[in-house]
């Protein structure tokens, strides 16, 4: 085994300090166990200098950035929300809506404008779930259809089923009495009273088409014949047949109009005639049904209604 200069250095002292210590001379045993004790020594020595060295040359190696602290993450970008509720584009319903109203979808309708074809016309979504006819309004349709039934989706639209008393869960009818804009509609005319049946019907509509172009007319016809609905309830407006008196009907002074071939007859509780009236033509007919009357009877006389 060649040892470094260094370390032969030392083995070499080593062995002349066992030629010379002491005045007695040491046995061979002896010399032999020092001289093994010194050259381990020297081979402790030589390993922690190679590992001084390893890990000296370790750390020159090391890259002086792998201590350096890393780049931060750039934050990632938030879903678009252009309405501002807190719900992404990508999963709000309504993302224009900040109240998120529920809505109805574009609906398209048929319509007679009077050209030899029906035009398409659409029914957009309005504000707060009302539905907006513009578009179809400006065309002025005489009439419009739905073709398949229109599912219910607003709360206006909930509210003019419920008025309307239809029971299909259907409102296209409504839809399509909006949408017109009929100038023979029967529910414009001057002096048209709307009957017990038609009331729910225009006001349904009025709820989900408040703005109509006919919408003050239909008011005035409801009003006329909640009027007469009314009176019919008291038993002050009355039509064709025998009616017993205090009970069906009320006494009083009542009159009907434009009528033709029309007859009455006041009668006591034998059946017997107290007074009677025909007329083959007439603009108006009146007749006073007194308190003491048993009934009263008419035929083609139309509506009996109080006097004014």
């Amino acid at each position: 085994m060649l040892l470094p200069p260094h370390d032969a250095a030392v083995l070499s002292a080593g062995a002349s300090t066992l030629r010379h210590a002491g005045s007695r001379p040491l046995t061979r045993r002896a010399g032999l166990w020092l001289m093994m004790a010194a050259l381990a020594a020297v081979t402790l020595t030589g390993c922690g200098n190679g590992q001084k060295a390893a890990q000296s040359e370790a750390t020159a190696m090391v890259s002086p950035s792998a201590s350096a602290s890393p780049s931060p993450t750039a934050s990632p970008t938030p879903p678009a929300d252009r309405d501002g509720d807190g719900l992404p584009d990508a999963t709000d319903t309504y993302p224009d809506d900040p109240k998120n109203v529920p809505q109805q979808v574009p609906i398209t309708v048929d319509c007679d404008t009077g050209q030899a074809w029906s035009s398409q016309l659409t029914i957009s979504p309005g504000q707060d779930g009302r539905p907006d006819f513009t578009e179809v309004w400006l065309a002025k349709p005489a009439s419009c259809e739905v073709e398949g039934v229109i599912t219910i989706v607003t709360a206006t639209e909930k509210a003019a089923y419920k008025t309307s008393g239809y029971d299909d869960e259907d409102i296209s009818p409504l839809y399509e009495i909006c949408a017109a804009v009929d100038p023979d509609d029967v529910y414009a005319e001057t002096g048209f009273a709307a009957s017990r049946e038609q009331i729910p019907e225009i006001n349904a509509s009025l709820t989900l088409c408040p703005t109509h172009p006919y919408a003050k007319k239909w008011r005035e016809t409801v009003k006329r014949g909640q009027r007469d609905v009314d009176l019919e309830a008291q038993g002050r407006l009355f039509g064709p047949g025998t009616f017993r008196v205090g009970k069906e009907i009320k006494p009083g002074t009542y009159v009907t109009t434009d009528v033709e071939g029309c007859y009455w007859e006041r009668q006591n509780r034998s059946g017997d005639i107290i007074d009677n009236y025909f007329t083959n033509s007439a603009r108006r007919v009146q007749v006073t049904i007194r308190s003491s009357d048993y009934a009263f009877s008419s035929e083609r006389c139309g509506e009996w209604r109080p006097a004014r």
